[in-house]
């Protein structure tokens, strides 16, 4: 047999121990040998460290890299872009950093969505610049235009949410019902950009966690007190199985991957409600860094690292290159053009657009890949994720997330139970014996 070749992936993710440490303790128990077009492979993970490098020769090993949080690392995030023309790089950082939930909206909407209406407003507090000895104020303020944040009010209509237009984890989200309520949002939100975007009366609200080309959508409960409790259905109730009727989860699908594809973006998250109509609203979907801890999505988190180990597989051993950001418009935009004069449904459009992002993911491809190359993998991914080794992950994750000793036993029962319901359901899907679960 001839040479085995590296397959390197780098991972880097400061910030989510369980997503991290889970992603390497699959590639740690999966079979890592690989033969592809008469080619022997070795996947091999490697941590991205934080080090001196030389600027003017910068290299990596890594065939591709999952890069999680860079953008908080001025080091990594200027070492990552240096390397993206060598390396495949989860996510794009040109993009990541050009697009934003404005541009976003706007674009999206272009294309169809059923994007709420939305209006970007200027931050209300401008004592950064007023006190700022390096600015000279008469050339600045003559530049900003006096509005009417009432009248905004009245076009957008109530009720609407006021939210900082650089928003994450719903921080100064604020709902709104009249102008006097407006304004004291706006106010509070203060020194930043807002938007203000109507409300939606919706049924259901779905979170979909793309990876690739595949797609998880989950129920997602806004009013929960917590933000680790919104991916249980409800108080009493954990996870809803075939919560969205087929033709909704294909439409969440579709959604998120055509806006993946569009901004180059290999995991990124999209929000939307659908309204009592049936009627889906994305809101929030330029989220490339989503939230991915197992203290937060409990139940959908073993398929969430399962599908990010085997599209790094797939990238490693493939050689999938990375479009440059932007390749997919023109091609997208024809289609707009040409649905816009044919008046095209918008279930139409969705699929011509959805057809552009499966190329762009080589989605037939990967699937074959998967098919031919993992067969054992839903067996093996079984056994991690029923090991003690991913227990103590669920342990140490409630340990750094929930910051009083006294609430750890209650915590890690909790979603060593909803685990176990996983891990129930996995064996009724594979076959596998009830008592293998009990062993575990």
């Amino acid at each position: 047999m001839s040479e085995k070749i590296p397959a390197i992936v780098g991972i880097m993710d400061p910030n989510s121990f369980s997503f991290r440490a889970s992603i390497e303790g699959l590639f740690n128990h999966m079979t890592k040998d690989i033969t592809y077009k008469g080619k022997h492979y070795e996947v091999q993970t490697r941590r991205i460290m934080s080090r001196p490098y030389d600027v003017l020769s910068a290299q990596t090993s890594c065939n591709v890299i999952l890069n999680r949080g860079a953008h908080w690392n001025p080091h990594h995030n200027s070492f990552f872009h240096l390397v993206m023309p060598h390396t495949y790089m989860v996510n794009d950082m040109v993009s990541f950093k050009s697009i934003d939930k404005n541009t976003s909206y706007g674009h999206m909407s272009e294309l169809g969505m059923h994007i709420p209406k939305t209006w970007a407003i200027p931050q209300a507090d401008y004592s950064d610049l007023i006190n700022s000895e390096r600015i000279q104020l008469d050339l600045i303020f003559p530049d900003y235009e006096m509005f009417d944040l009432a009248a905004i009010g009245e076009e957008v209509g109530y009720p609407a949410y006021m939210k900082p237009q650089n928003g994450g984890g719903w921080v100064d989200v604020i709902k709104v019902n009249n102008a006097y309520e407006l304004h004291e949002a706006y106010h509070k939100i203060k020194d930043k950009p807002a938007n203000l975007q109507k409300a939606v009366d919706y049924k259901e609200f779905v979170r979909t966690v793309g990876v690739g080309p595949q797609m998880y959508p989950m129920h997602y409960n806004a009013g929960a007190e917590h933000s680790h409790d919104r991916y249980l259905r409800s108080e009493t109730v954990a996870v809803e199985q075939a919560f969205l009727s087929a033709e909704q989860f294909d439409e969440c699908c579709k959604i998120t991957k055509i806006i993946n594809a569009f901004y180059n973006w290999d995991h990124n998250s999209c929000e939307m409600l659908i309204d009592h109509e049936g009627i889906n609203h994305p809101i929030d979907f330029a989220n490339a860094y989503p939230d991915s801890n197992v203290t937060s999505l409990h139940f959908f988190f073993p398929e969430l690292v399962k599908g990010m180990v085997r599209w790094l597989t797939f990238v490693a051993v493939t050689g999938h290159r990375k479009p440059l950001f932007a390749q997919e418009w023109d091609e997208i935009y024809t289609i707009k053009a040409k649905a816009d004069k044919e008046d095209w449904s918008y279930k139409k459009r969705l699929d011509a657009y959805a057809a552009v992002a499966d190329k762009h993911f080589e989605t037939e491809k990967f699937n074959a890949f998967v098919a031919e190359q993992l067969p054992n993998f839903e067996v093996e991914a079984y056994e991690y994720f029923a090991s003690e080794e991913f227990l103590s992950i669920i342990d140490e994750s409630v340990e750094r997330y929930f910051k009083f000793p006294h609430e750890w036993p209650a915590k890690k029962a909790h979603y060593r139970g909803i685990h176990q319901f996983w891990l129930h359901c996995e064996a009724g899907r594979l076959g596998i014996k009830e008592e293998a679960v009990a062993n575990a």
